[in-house]
């Protein structure tokens, strides 16, 4: 493989360049010291680039070819290249060397209107890409129960196992803490006034409508939304999932679907734990207060009700579904790298618990 030279040859006065060869980034360096050695020792002779005899040039010939006719010179000492191909003459020709010649303008800087107005423009775009996105996910969730074979129940045991069954311990951690803390700040208060006993109704409200799938829907997110996303992150970044549409299959039957109904069945399951330990850490500090647990039992049967009960189980399998939902999608938008999965990751966790906030705060509306 021949390597591109440049000679220099004076006739009549003019200097000429001769190019040949293939000029690549890896040849190009000592060509284009040459190349402006032999233009600053000729100042005021206009100079000829012989290019007929080049083979191939990829961008960085381009640019060594543009650099030489964008230099400042004399108006009688110009540089002019002949006998370059056509193919590579319209790309050097695309561009006005007058246009460098000048420092490059500064950015002006954006104004808080305009960081505002592309910060909507960006959160409407994504809304209604995750709309599009929740649309197919209804779709393949309505093919899986009116059609058999569509998912593997094994995938979806396996998913519920790694996302349910191994979080029970944190989620019932995090569940006896709440009913301790809520029962220990309003028994504190309620004391003053003498209606310490009320303090169960308090406990067993917010644990069975708020508190069980709220908390728990947030250690879901944290632990599973981003184990959802980090996984199919890096199986786009793998090209798995191209792989499995090369296949024939869908990536929102194949992949998402089971993760849906996994977080679905795993997620109410799970807030029922939640709740169980919150009353029972509610009824330990209870006893503190001189409230026995015979005591307690009855108030709190009087307390609450089976509505109460069932609304915290609809919460949670709607945010079990948001959260799986939005880990999927964060995967599925995976860009190329280490990083992006990492930003997916994080961006899948933030956009859980900022939409289950919303949603909780939906249902308290319309259910108080």
């Amino acid at each position: 493989m021949s390597t591109a030279t440049t000679g220099g040859s004076r006739t009549n006065d003019k200097v000429i360049v001769v190019l040949e060869g293939r000029i690549t980034a890896y040849t190009a360096a000592p060509i284009w010291r040459s190349a402006i050695d032999t233009l600053v020792r000729n100042p005021n002779r206009p100079v000829v680039v012989d290019a007929s005899r080049l083979e191939y040039v990829d961008d960085v010939g381009i640019a060594l070819l543009f650099d030489l006719i964008r230099r400042h010179r004399p108006a009688d000492a110009n540089v002019e290249i002949r006998e370059l191909p056509p193919n590579l003459a319209a790309l050097l020709h695309n561009y006005d060397p007058q246009d460098f010649v000048g420092p490059a303008p500064g950015r002006r800087p954006m104004g808080i209107l305009e960081h505002l107005g592309r910060a909507t423009a960006q959160h409407t775009a994504y809304v209604k890409e995750l709309a599009a996105f929740l649309s197919e996910c209804a779709s393949a969730l309505r093919q899986v129960f009116m059609q058999r074979g569509v998912v593997k129940w094994g995938d979806v045991l396996d998913i519920a196992t790694e996302a349910g069954a191994n979080a029970v311990p944190i989620v019932l951690l995090i569940g006896f803490l709440m009913g301790v803390i809520i029962a220990f700040e309003i028994g504190l208060v309620a004391r003053q006034f003498g209606a310490v006993i009320f303090v169960v109704n308090g406990v067993g409200v917010a644990m069975l409508r708020e508190l069980g799938a709220l908390m728990t829907a947030i250690v879901f997110a944290g632990r599973t939304g981003a184990a959802f996303a980090a996984q199919i992150g890096t199986q786009k970044v793998n090209e798995e999932v191209n792989a499995i549409s090369t296949f024939g299959l869908d990536p929102i039957h194949f992949l998402v679907a089971p993760r849906l109904l996994a977080a679905m069945l795993m997620m109410p399951l799970l807030a029922v734990l939640a709740d169980i330990v919150g009353i029972f850490g509610g009824a330990l500090v209870m006893a503190t207060f001189d409230v026995g647990f015979l005591q307690f039992y009855d108030q709190l049967v009087r307390a609450v009700t089976a509505g109460d009960f069932v609304l915290g189980i609809v919460k949670a399998a709607i945010f079990g579904l948001t959260i799986a939902a939005i880990g999927c999608h964060r995967g599925l938008s995976t860009g190329a790298g280490a990083t992006s999965v990492g930003l997916s990751a994080t961006s899948a966790v933030v956009t859980s618990i900022v939409l289950i906030v919303v949603i909780d705060g939906v249902f308290a509306v319309f259910t108080s």
